[in-house]
Formats: C-alpha cells, structure tokens, sequence
C-alpha cells in the first residue's frame, strides 16, 4: 500500500512539473531583459520610453519598469516582487515611486502575465490601488508589421476592464495587449469610453492587426 502511494504521488509530482515546463514564460516576459516602449503624440513627438529589467535580491524576484522623459529623465520607477504559479506571473508588493508624489507600497495581487488555457480564454479579477478590474487572457492570430517586415503570429491578448463612475455618468476603460513569444509585449492599446488609441508600443514596431485563423493558416503556408 506504502509503495502504491508513493509511485501515485511521484506520478502526481512529474505530471505537475511537465505542465509547469509548458508554460515558458522566458519568451513572453520582456525575453532580453530589456524592453523598450515609446508613447507617441497625434503628431508621433516621443513622449517617454518605459524600460523594463530584472533584478534577485535573497530569495526574491523583481521586474523593474522605469519611465523616461525629455533628455533621459526618469520620471517614475515601479518595483514588482514576483513569482510563477501554474500559467501565471504574480506580483504581490509594488514599489511606486514618482518624482512629483514619492514612493508608495502596494500589495496588490495582480497577475502581470497569463497563459491562456488551451482552448479557452483565462479570465480573472484583481484589484490595482483600489480600482477593480476583470482580466482574461486568450489566444488570437495577428499580423504585426517589426521594421516594415510582415509577420503572421500567434499572440495571446491580454485585456483589462474598469468600470466606474463619475457624478451620474459611467465610464469604461479597456486596457488591451498583445503578447509574442520572443518578442514581449509589442503593443498596448488603451479604449477610453470608446475612443481607442495606442498607449504603448515596441520601437521597433509598425503596426498590429487582428486577424482570423484562417487567414493565419493561409498566409504562413505561403
């Protein structure tokens, strides 16, 4: 009975750490390191780059988001201890620091990054300095344009929504993301009471359109 167990548990323990290599996440989460986003005006003016590194103190992990404006000025600095869990990379305390308003520590739970699962969209609720967000993760095909060279993808979309209110009138906001392995996060788009426009995206890139398996199929036998 004893030998029994031991062979179902040890079983249980490999099965857990095979699913757990699935879920590469070095390819998906700022994969060199570092990461850089511009923020254009209407006229394409730089507005801030964001930069993204990591760093291990003891036992702890840190992804590091550093705003930059004008000439190499760092206006603000987002610490976020992490870990991975399953398909997900959490962060439990933040670190905000801001020239204008100073530090602030949060301990938020909030899933930076998501696999989906395999056939269906991962979806869950977090709460970010007070304000409530439902989130999901999905797969979608994309056609991204990286230095005028067309690529056909499969990416996984990101998507957080905030309702609240002001006065009598409600507001929505629509934080939309698009993930590539190899690649990061390429691009951000931010839908303000549906007024949609890119609030981040990856210097190097063109352009992003959804596209539908089909046309995905289509154009990588190509």
């Amino acid at each position: 009975m004893k030998k029994t167990f031991l062979l179902i548990v040890a079983i249980m323990l490999l099965v857990m750490s095979t699913q757990a290599q699935n879920y590469n996440f070095g390819d998906y989460i700022y994969p060199f390191g570092f990461r850089t986003y511009t923020t254009p005006d209407s006229n394409g003016k730089l507005l801030s780059v964001t930069q993204y590194s990591f760093e291990s103190q003891t036992y702890d992990n840190y992804l590091v988001e550093e705003v930059y404006i004008g000439h190499g000025m760092m206006s603000a600095k987002t610490t976020y201890r992490y870990h991975t869990k399953e398909n997900a990379v959490i962060s439990d305390v933040q670190l905000r620091q801001n020239r204008l308003t100073g530090s602030t520590r949060y301990q938020d739970r909030l899933i930076l990054f998501a696999f989906p699962e395999k056939d269906k969209s991962f979806k869950w609720t977090e709460t970010d300095r007070g304000e409530k967000y439902q989130c999901s993760s999905e797969y979608v095909y994309i056609n991204a344009s990286i230095n005028h060279n067309s690529l056909f993808l499969k990416s996984i979309k990101i998507t957080r929504e905030n309702s609240y209110k002001v006065g009598n009138k409600m507001h929505r906001i629509i934080e939309t993301s698009y993930w590539v392995s190899d690649y990061g996060r390429i691009i951000t788009y931010l839908n303000w009471d549906g007024t949609k426009k890119v609030s981040s995206a990856l210097d190097v890139l063109d352009y992003v359109q959804e596209i539908s398996e089909e046309e995905y199929n289509t154009n990588i036998k190509k």
